[in-house]
């Protein structure tokens, strides 16, 4: 049996301690280059970035639920800047914005179609280089076996929901990690940085960063067999914020929240036809952890920082709620789990890349990734073609009319119709339910009577609902609604009307 350590990618003396002043420097592995394969970096890492953007551009659009919404919000901002939009103001606000300040600036010089696959392909390159560099730092083998793991993670749930400044945090924070994984701290104080960027985009992943690196930097000061004294420092950390969050905020908990403590729940994103791929995914895992368990041993593989990570990610998953009310905000912060999850993603494959694999694992992996990548292209298409008919059904309405539409169920494919309607109402209408001016937890603010959005986000979630019933001061305003097999019809509402109502 291999010593613990090994799996750490430091070869330590099991006499000594595990400190970094007395553990002898680790040959750090190229991060494109495999244990079993010899692909140079010339080739994998233009090769490797090429493909993973394959899905920015092989459609009209790119559908991502929210980025319409952030992309109409760009618009908006732009609009403000040129006294255009009476009404509307632009909060200071530092956290929450990167995502959106480069799709305004983007979009004023390049346009809005320009502006998201400029925005969502860097935003992708971030993510997923930062994912591959995470783990390999941490583990230093198997591309074959992270790669197709990454580049599925990469168009998982929170990319296709559209959470983008949390996307683009994530990325920016696992850099900082691989960065900050086996070097002194001298390089580690030089790269903090980053970690500023990050909260301009998000501060939820900054957050969990700071603990992972906290967790990293006091595990290995322990030799691997004492880390537990670690891990159950890290639990008692989450259970304390637990009962932080439970017992002083509004919030929302489920024992169901365990089924996506390992990550893969990522690819199940537009249905039931996703639970293929999904399964195949975590029966990979299963056989990969296995072979890492009749190889090293289960009690060596769980002394290890990754797969403590994981663990304590998975806890995390469980312990913490999803969704939390504070009070500075309109709207819940939600999908906390579902954030988590990507996450513990990330740090599964980190442990599971170290496990012996053949050409059979290489090839089932691929093979999953191209029937996920074949299932989003379709998605994406009929996704577009349903667009298609809503800008046709905006363009009959005279310009600079108030439109607002309910989504049909609670499935991302009916967000996406739902935010749809605010990429279609660029340079043509407004959005009048778009919900970000007013959660509060964006840029844009809005004043009551304002004519273009609604300022109070009951009013927004009353129409998300199809139970707003329309007033005086709202008038004129439209109802784009579904009306048949991707057939898409505008109607005008009058005052009693509800935006439940179908004509």
């Amino acid at each position: 049996m291999l010593p613990a350590s090994n799996l750490d990618g430091v070869n330590v003396d099991p006499r000594r301690g595990n400190d970094e002043s007395d553990a002898p420097t680790a040959t750090v592995m190229s991060p494109v280059h495999d244990a079993h394969g010899k692909l140079p970096n010339w080739m994998a890492i233009p090769l490797f970035s090429a493909v993973l953007l394959v899905p920015c551009f092989w459609q009209s659009r790119i559908q991502a639920t929210d980025l319409s919404s952030h992309i109409y919000n760009a618009w908006l901002a732009s609009q403000i800047h040129r006294g255009a939009a009476p009404g509307l103001w632009i909060a200071p606000q530092s956290n929450n914005v990167l995502f959106d300040l480069l799709l305004e600036w983007l979009l004023v010089h390049a346009g809005a179609n320009a502006a998201q696959r400029i925005a969502v392909s860097a935003s992708v390159l971030v993510f997923g280089w930062g994912a591959i560099l995470f783990i390999f730092r941490a583990a230093r083998k198997n591309w074959w076996i992270a790669a197709p793991c990454v580049a599925m993670l990469s168009y998982g749930f929170i990319f296709h929901i559209g959470f983008f400044n949390f996307y683009l945090s994530m990325g920016l924070c696992l850099w900082y990690l691989a960065i900050f994984w086996e070097n002194s701290w001298r390089i580690r104080a030089a790269t903090l940085p980053l970690l500023i960027v990050a909260w301009l985009a998000h501060p939820f992943p900054v957050v969990w960063a700071v603990g992972i690196s906290a967790y990293i930097a006091l595990a290995n000061r322990f030799q691997p067999r004492r880390r537990y004294l670690v891990f159950i420092l890290g639990l008692a950390v989450l259970i304390g914020a637990r009962y932080i969050l439970i017992h002083r905020y509004k919030h929302a908990w489920s024992w169901e929240q365990v089924y996506v403590a390992t990550g893969a729940n990522q690819i199940n994103v537009f249905g039931t036809k996703y639970l293929l791929p999904y399964t195949c995914l975590l029966f990979i895992w299963l056989l990969l952890f296995r072979r890492l368990a009749k190889t090293h041993g289960i009690a060596a593989i769980f002394m290890t920082i990754p797969a403590q990570l994981w663990l304590l990610n998975a806890a995390a998953i469980l312990l913490l709620p999803d969704a939390v009310m504070f009070p500075q905000f309109a709207l819940p912060f939600g999908f906390i789990v579902q954030r988590l999850s990507l996450g513990a993603a990330v740090m599964l494959c980190a442990v599971l890349v170290s496990a012996p694999s053949g050409n059979f694992e290489k090839l089932a992996l691929v093979s999953v990734a191209i029937l996920f990548f074949a299932l989003l292209f379709s998605d994406h298409r009929e996704l577009n073609q349903l667009e298609d008919h809503i800008d046709a059904a905006i363009s009959q309405l005279p310009p600079g009319q108030r439109v607002i539409n309910t989504p049909s169920s609670n499935f991302l494919r009916s967000f996406s119709f739902h935010h749809d309607l605010d990429r279609g109402c660029i340079g043509r209408c407004y959005s009048y339910a778009n919900y970000e001016p007013s959660t509060l937890q964006f840029r844009i603010r809005a004043q009551p009577g304002n004519g273009i959005v609604m300022d109070n986000y009951a009013d927004v979630a009353a129409v998300e609902a199809g139970s707003y019933v329309v007033r005086a001061a709202d008038l004129p305003v439209y109802l784009l609604y579904e009306c048949g097999v991707r057939k898409v019809c505008v109607s005008s509402l009058h005052a009693g009307d509800t935006t439940g109502k179908r004509h």
